[in-house]
């Protein structure tokens, strides 16, 4: 063996599992930092943000590079999500059960309201927005798919928390929430009320909270033994349908609701369809 190879093997043996696992979740840590915030970072806000030597982070970025997962812009030298990123999350989508259940009945329901509809889910103390499909009313306001809103600010994160455990719903309900907009509710006291009214009606909506301009209305999706998966959502222009007029469009959610909910094995679907009266006009907040 020549000598260059004997050092090289020494150097490997003198690496302990711990420290492979410790440059593992290092290099980790830096990656994760693209999941939210600008599209564009660079190695010194990297290191800023993950308490790391700027050397260290530029090797990390240089072995994310190299792997396809971070892309460089050649001009400002920052860094992006790669392709590598969208191939592998791409797979979570085209495989997840509740993704597979929900996109056709989505579909459906895009066609019979003309309003984009949204797919939501816990993501650990926020709503992910999963799955969007745009309506002929659709408004862009900055909200897509891969975009994550703390669970009380938003109409999906409160009728997913109105069906959680109740600790879990108590602890989610103790956090801030932040000023998303001017007309963003962030009083725990009301927050809580709506997150009861949610349970008790089945849906949750919410006008220019997130995005001035937007309205949404949410409903509760359900896996096996009635347990919340996710969030089902209507988005439309916030001038464009009064309260008066939710309710046609509660109505077609929780038929979609059920529908999905039932192909992820709820046999029965644990929220009250919205009486004929209604469906002309919801229930007032």
């Amino acid at each position: 063996m020549a000598k260059s190879s004997k050092v090289e093997l020494v150097a490997e043996e003198a690496v302990t599992p711990n420290e492979y696992m410790k440059s593992l979740r290092t290099g980790l840590r830096v990656l994760l930092e693209f999941e939210a915030g600008p599209r564009d970072l660079g190695v010194t806000e990297l290191a800023r943000r993950c308490a790391l030597s700027k050397s260290q982070v530029a090797k990390i970025l240089s072995a994310l590079v190299d792997s396809g997962l971070v892309s460089q812009d050649p001009q400002t030298r920052t860094y992006h999500v790669g392709q590598r990123s969208y191939l592998l999350g791409s797979r979570f989508t085209t495989h997840d059960p509740l993704c597979q259940a929900a996109t056709p009945v989505m579909r459906d329901l895009l066609n019979r309201t003309g309003h984009s509809v949204r797919l939501s889910i816990p993501h650990g103390e926020q709503s992910l927005y999963l799955i969007g499909l745009e309506g002929p009313y659709f408004i862009d306001t900055g909200w897509h798919s891969g975009n994550c809103v703390p669970m009380g600010a938003s109409s999906a994160g409160r009728v997913m928390m109105a069906f959680m455990a109740p600790a879990e719903r108590e602890r989610l309900l103790a956090l801030p929430v932040p000023a998303l907009t001017t007309d963003t509710v962030r009083d725990r006291a009301k927050i809580e009320s709506m997150v009861k009214q949610a349970r008790e009606s089945g849906y949750a909506v919410q006008r220019n909270e997130t995005s001035i301009g937007l309205g949404v209305i949410s409903v509760p999706l359900f896996k096996a033994d009635q347990q919340i998966v996710g969030a089902l959502g209507i988005a439309f222009p916030a001038h464009f349908l009064q309260a008066s007029d939710e309710g046609n469009l509660i109505a077609a959610l929780h038929d979609a609701a059920r529908s999905i909910s039932q192909r992820l094995g709820c046999a029965v679907y644990p929220v009250r369809t919205l009486p004929q009266a209604l469906r002309g006009t919801a229930a007032r907040r």
